[in-house]
């Protein structure tokens, strides 16, 4: 499925039904950082809210713990570059409404109005932020006005009833012999 497809899915979900998207997939696929990276570019390119990515992962046993420990070191590595690319998109508005704003001022007293309404807008520029978080559990939705959520998860995990599960990397046979299991 393209991730524009994905994306699309996810605003429907959340914005129109009132559920949180759960990215679910076989337990054997994983993701590198560049899908965050990706997902987050294409989730903010169509909604104003910020996005916060759920991992779930609520299973037990020795493997577990080990792979939580792999998986931390996972999101700290994706957080990292997602703050760079919500901090350089904020440079890059700000310096956008910079030269907007610049351009427009013919005197000395427009300029003076100038500065001191980037200085305004400053406090209301986009910062976008998003993020990936390993969670026991996932997040209701929240609404419009809130963070977008997202969860990510693996067959094995009983997703609750507020979440909406889109099957990534997998068929329906394989979900049922997961769940038989």
């Amino acid at each position: 499925m393209p991730l524009q497809q994905i994306a699309h899915q996810i605003i429907t979900l959340a914005d129109r039904r009132a559920s949180t998207p759960v990215l679910v997939t076989p337990p054997y696929l994983s993701f590198r950082k560049q899908f965050f990276i990706e997902l987050a570019r294409e989730l903010t390119a169509h909604t104003e809210r910020d996005l916060r990515i759920d991992w779930y992962r609520d299973l037990p046993g020795v493997r577990t713990i080990i792979s939580d420990h792999l998986a931390a070191w996972q999101v700290k590595s994706v957080n990292r570059v997602l703050a760079r690319l919500s901090t350089a998109n904020e440079h890059q508005f700000l310096k956008a409404e910079g030269s907007n704003h610049s351009s427009q001022a013919t005197g000395p007293s427009d300029s003076n109005a100038v500065r001191q309404s980037t200085h305004h807008e400053r406090a209301a520029a986009p910062t976008q932020m998003a993020t990936l978080q390993i969670t026991a559990a996932i997040a209701r939705p929240g609404g419009k006005t809130r963070d977008l959520v997202i969860g990510l998860s693996d067959i094995r995990q009983k997703l609750p009833e507020w979440t909406t599960a889109i099957w990534l990397g997998t068929s329906q046979e394989e979900v049922k012999r997961w769940h038989a299991a």
